[in-house]
């Protein structure tokens, strides 16, 4: 009943680039059946298998829990590494206990490994309600995958959940049939905690009257993964359209789009970048308080690590600024040597110094500062010293970054604006 699906699923995904078997191994029934199938299937795959037991420190019995889980490894012969973790003070005591357990594995993992974890059919039923009684939407409420890419650091590690299609009295039964030994803890009993909720006080009522509910919650995630999938390839379409450079939209072209496209290509978008999504009400009001903000306005909307801002047309998603002082001058006193800026620009000599007059530079006082206000450049091409402010305003520089502008002077003259403009008297 469970050994045959597991055959499947590893005869399906194995490839020759996979290395080891990392087993997240808590000690419960869930992965002492995973850990024990895949030592029995071991002459099919021939990986090897690392146990990673995560010690959280959370109850008092965790320090038994490790030396069960040593002694697991013994009696089957592969390696085992306990992790000490400290689980951050948060709101959710669950989310934190699971972002240490993410950090204890990413430091075990590297190339040519891949994470196996044991979440089955009746906590992918669980997860689909708890995101649905969080308000998620398509993609949240697809849950999990039993094949997914985890970054880890510089590394995208392989992510697979081969009993997820297995319910719990499966499971269940094959750690009886197998006379396994497992481990009970003891916080799965909290129902202050809200998986441990709906697990033992909502599931049993929706068995009584859908005995099936659990694989029919199961089957919902996988048709919202079809969902995710087609909203994403329309997204990427209409991403297409609205581009402009530097990974901004065209305001004019958004507008185009009914409410429901637009908000899907906005997902899209600020997934591109690796920005953190807003909820529903945020993504609203990006279109309303930044997009259709007045022309003259300079709209700023934000969430966790990210900011929105509108120029002119343009609908610009970065991480936050970090206050710049504008009076900081550095002085680049060895000019063979690239200058690391205050905004984390590595400059080069090269980019610095290039189309300047060699003498000028290499002879000068060179230093770099940012606009105070009142700077003139006369450009290369133009027959007049004009206002720096005008000249970025006429060229489209957005106003938040004209004052990040790092600006080259010699002898204390404005040489360079660097990406932009050199003052006549300064070319080469």
């Amino acid at each position: 009943m469970l050994l045959s699906p597991l055959k499947s699923f590893l005869q399906h995904h194995l490839h020759a680039n996979i290395q080891r078997f990392v087993v997240a191994y808590s000690g419960g029934v869930d992965s002492q059946v995973l850990l024990h199938a895949l030592v029995s299937l071991q002459e099919m795959h021939q990986k090897p298998i690392v146990m990673v037991h995560v010690h959280h420190g959370l109850s008092p019995f965790a320090d038994d829990w490790a030396t069960h889980a040593e002694h697991t490894a013994q009696h089957f012969g592969i390696a085992c590494i306990v992790k000490k973790v400290i689980v951050a003070k948060a709101a959710s005591l669950e989310s934190a206990a699971r972002e240490a357990r993410y950090q204890a594995f990413q430091s075990v993992l590297m190339v040519g490994d891949v994470l196996l974890l044991a979440h089955h059919q009746n906590d992918q039923a669980e997860t689909l309600l708890l995101r649905l009684l969080r308000g998620s939407g398509v993609r949240g409420l697809a849950a999990m995958q039993d094949v997914a890419v985890v970054p880890f650091q510089t590394l995208d590690i392989p992510c697979w959940r081969p009993l997820l299609n297995v319910n719990r009295q499966t499971i269940e039964q094959y750690a009886q049939q197998h006379g396994l030994d497992w481990i009970n803890d003891d916080s799965n009993c909290n129902i202050q905690l809200n998986r441990n909720y709906l697990r033992h006080l909502v599931l049993p009522v929706l068995q009584q009257r859908w005995p099936s509910v659990s694989q029919q919650l199961a089957d919902t995630s996988q048709r919202m993964r079809e969902a995710d999938e087609l909203l994403h390839t329309l997204a990427a379409m209409d991403y297409q359209q609205a581009e402009l450079a530097d990974k901004t939209l065209n305001i004019d072209v958004v507008r185009t789009l009914t409410v429901a496209r637009r908000n899907n290509l906005l997902r899209y978008w600020l997934q591109q970048q690796q920005l953190a999504l807003p909820d529903y009400d945020d993504l609203i009001r990006v279109w309303s308080e930044v997009c259709l903000a007045q022309q003259d306005a300079e709209p700023l909307l934000a969430w966790r690590g990210v900011e929105v801002r509108r120029y002119k047309h343009q609908l610009f998603a970065m991480k936050p600024l970090e206050p710049l002082s504008q009076s900081i001058e550095i002085m680049w006193s060895d000019k063979n040597k690239s200058l690391l800026l205050p905004t984390g620009e590595l400059l080069t000599p090269t980019h610095a110094f290039a189309d300047i007059n060699v003498a000028l530079w290499q002879n000068g006082q060179v230093s770099i500062r940012y606009r105070q206000g009142g700077e003139k450049i006369q450009p290369v091409g133009r027959h007049h010293h004009h206002d720096l402010k005008k000249l970025l305003q006429a060229q489209g520089v957005p106003s938040w970054q004209r004052s990040r502008i790092p600006l080259l002077y010699i002898n204390q003259q404005l040489a360079a604006v660097l990406g932009y403009w050199i003052a006549h008297e300064f070319a080469a």
